[in-house]
Formats: C-alpha cells, sequence, structure tokens
C-alpha cells in the first residue's frame, strides 16, 4: 500500500559530468549555486554516493544503489525566479519520503551549498568527505 507520497516511481541517473553540461548551459547563469553544488558533489568523493538527473533546472538526488522501483526517496534542488541578480536567487530544497512526510526549506542561493549538505547528512546520512580532496585531487 502507497502513502500518499511525492517520492518518485522511477530515478534514470545520469553521470555528474554530464549533469554539470547541463547545469552549465541551462541553469547557472541564472543561479549560480546550482554549479557550486555539484561541484561540491564532485570535488569531495560523494560522486559514487549519490545519483542525480536533472529536470529542465531542477536537480533531482537520491543515494547509490538507486532502487529499480519506487517510491524512492528524492531530494530537489529548485532555483527560484526571481526579478533579482542571480546572487540574490533563492533555493528551494525538498525532500519527498516514501512516507510522505516531505520537508522543504526556502533559503538565499548563498546558502544553498550547506543547505543542500544538510539534507544529505539528515535525510540519507550521506557526508561530504573533505578527506578526499586534500590532495587537491577531485572525484567525478
Amino acid at each position: 500500500m502507497r502513502i500518499n507520497s511525492r517520492a518518485l516511481d522511477y530515478f534514470h541517473p545520469k553521470p555528474w559530468d554530464v549533469i554539470a553540461d547541463q547545469i552549465g548551459r541551462y541553469t547557472a547563469h541564472h543561479s549560480p549555486f546550482m554549479a557550486e553544488i555539484v561541484d561540491s558533489i564532485r570535488a569531495c568523493g560523494a560522486a559514487g554516493r549519490l545519483a542525480g538527473f536533472m529536470s529542465m533546472h531542477d536537480l533531482a538526488v537520491t543515494p547509490v544503489p538507486v532502487p529499480s522501483q519506487g517510491p524512492i526517496e528524492v531530494v530537489w534542488v529548485r532555483p527560484q525566479p526571481h526579478s533579482g541578480a542571480p546572487e540574490e536567487r533563492e533555493v528551494l530544497i525538498e525532500h519527498y519520503a516514501p512516507t510522505g512526510h516531505d520537508d522543504r526549506i526556502w533559503r538565499p542561493g548563498t546558502e544553498a551549498v550547506a543547505l543542500f549538505w544538510r539534507f544529505m547528512i539528515e535525510k540519507f546520512g550521506i557526508e561530504p568527505n573533505r578527506a578526499d580532496n586534500r590532495d587537491g585531487a577531485s572525484a567525478s
């Protein structure tokens, strides 16, 4: 029996370099924090622990391994249209839980990366592995 949930029925992950390219072409010019989030995933060794895909301007993320069928727990990162300059844009981060106990937080885009990792830690137990980046190497 499915509970009233917005969790996804399917999740088709894309490689993080493809996601970074999509963000560069469609989102980074008006919401630079989207590229910063993907850069942080790749730089801190989390690319192998998180799967993602883009839906136009929004980023969906779930832990690896991705279930083959739903409901699939997902965190959405959504830049919010705004009439101000890109650095003034806001971000909406939403967690869609299979239980229906969804969570959402709006913040200024300047807080997007920290808020993203807060969701990864709280919802999925995935922390950025900062030790991976000590020697300057980046994960992809």
